[in-house]
């Protein structure tokens, strides 16, 4: 499968898109999925697991600030943060806030990545 890519909907929480996690220095998106997204979700087959707490499920999608590939360090900035008028938006994305996250889906040796 050549690279595609998917929109995805739900709402956020703890988003951390401007600054990575103080633990893995990680950007990441935990993302409460509607029912039509985690429907797409499903037919992926992404390894990234899915979890469920007392709000729904959820999956967290995660960049890395960098990332050794093919004996190259490899530089990723902080994912885009788009308004609904797909201008860019300075602040940061509160607890509870409806979103479209873009993802790429891509072959790897271990099956769909993200």
């Amino acid at each position: 499968m050549a690279t595609k890519y998917v929109y995805l909907t739900g709402v956020c929480k703890w988003a951390k898109l401007r600054k990575p996690d103080d633990k893995y220095n990680n950007f990441q998106l935990p993302l409460y999925l509607d029912k039509k997204s985690l429907e797409l979700y499903d037919t992926l087959g992404l390894s990234l697991s899915k979890k469920k707490d007392d709000d729904g499920v959820f999956v967290t999608f995660k960049r890395p600030v960098s990332k050794m590939i093919k004996s190259e360090i490899v530089e990723f900035g902080p994912p885009k943060v788009l308004n609904a008028d797909n201008s860019e938006f300075d602040g940061l994305v509160g607890n509870g806030s409806k979103v479209t996250a873009k993802i790429s889906v891509y072959d790897t040796m271990k099956g769909p990545g993200h």
